[in-house]
């Protein structure tokens, strides 16, 4: 018989989401990712782009133990085809939770979320220790380049080189360089 308490998992919209919680959930992301203190003082998500819906994993005592958030980007294709696509960011589980299939189940959440919001790929960048925990979940390194862009111009310095994609629908996953934008 197991001891450890029961998680709850919950979608959240941004609606949802009041200041008190927002800090909690900053907090949260602090201590998961310390380098990025200085941003998640400010807010929730990387290169500016607010999410879209947040999924949320807590104890019956209101402790975070788990979040995946996800933000609308935009993908170009060498051939200019576009596609909006559901970005998962800050994806992670506090260490006493981890190697308890958690993770896994948020993600499932929050693909099922965005398929059923109608996005046609999820995407996501990881280090490399990582990839193999993604791709045992069914996401895919892409074959060619996949650059997150500031703007048009300006490409942005990603600490976790290695994007990883699913597909969320019958479409399959361009071929080709991928870029990465703030919705446009």
């Amino acid at each position: 018989m197991s001891t450890e308490t029961p998680v709850s998992v919950q979608i959240l919209r941004e609606s949802e989401i009041d200041e008190r919680l927002d800090a909690r959930l900053r907090s949260f992301l602090i201590s998961i990712f310390p380098n990025w203190e200085s941003i998640f003082r400010k807010r929730r998500a990387w290169h500016d782009a607010p999410p879209v819906f947040t999924v949320l994993a807590t104890e019956p005592s209101g402790k975070i133990v788990g979040h995946v958030a996800v933000v609308e980007r935009t993908i170009s294709t060498e051939w200019n085809a576009r596609f909006a696509i559901a970005s998962f960011q800050g994806v992670s589980v506090i260490p006493e939770r981890r190697g308890s299939g958690l993770s896994t189940r948020l993600l499932d959440v929050a693909l099922e979320e965005s398929k059923r919001v109608g996005y046609p790929f999820a995407a996501l960048f990881c280090r490399e220790p990582l990839v193999r925990f993604y791709q045992r979940n069914g996401w895919k390194l892409p074959y060619d380049s996949m650059i997150m862009w500031r703007d048009r111009e300006l490409p942005i310095h990603m600490q976790s080189d290695y994007p990883m994609y699913r597909e969320l629908g019958s479409t399959p996953f361009p071929e080709g360089a991928i870029d990465v934008h703030n919705p446009f």
